[in-house]
């Protein structure tokens, strides 16, 4: 009776929804996170409305949220991409406030620019999370099953 040891080599089928979760997870929601970037990026130079401190806090804000987006699209998601955009995301829900504590008047339209893109940053992490943390787990209990066999 010959023991066969796996090193590796023999080739593996991928299962039909890792795959497609795959492509949700990094294809799709990246694709989205770095629209929203952009309009944070560009929506205060264009118009040119509201003070320095917020324009600059949008700048900073929608380059991190663009370099973790594109990151994501480059290497795939993880729990680090959407901390940091969901990070990101509360900086800007919080933002218009805390400029205005500092005695900086925030525009009505920058502050909504802010709360609407933190939150759908935030969403667009914690569904990233959802879909990663989901395939994780049935990527386990598919190899489990799997070995039960």
């Amino acid at each position: 009776m010959a023991i066969q040891v796996d090193r590796g080599t023999t080739p593996r089928v991928p299962d039909r929804t890792h795959v497609l979760r795959q492509g949700v997870h990094d294809q799709i929601l990246s694709l989205l996170m770095l629209a929203v970037s952009v309009v944070v990026l560009l929506f205060p130079m264009a118009t040119h409305d509201g003070p320095k401190d917020a324009q600059v806090n949008e700048l900073v804000v929608g380059l991190v949220v663009a370099f973790a987006a594109g990151a994501r699209l480059y290497r795939g998601g993880g729990v680090w991409s959407d901390a940091v955009v969901g990070l990101a995301g509360a900086w800007l829900i919080a933002s218009p406030f805390v400029l205005d504590a500092q005695n900086t008047a925030v525009h009505t339209a920058d502050r909504m620019l802010c709360i609407v893109a933190g939150s759908v940053l935030v969403v667009l992490s914690l569904v990233s999370a959802a879909v990663w943390w989901s395939d994780r787990g049935s990527r386990k209990g598919s190899a489990g099953a799997s070995h039960h066999e």
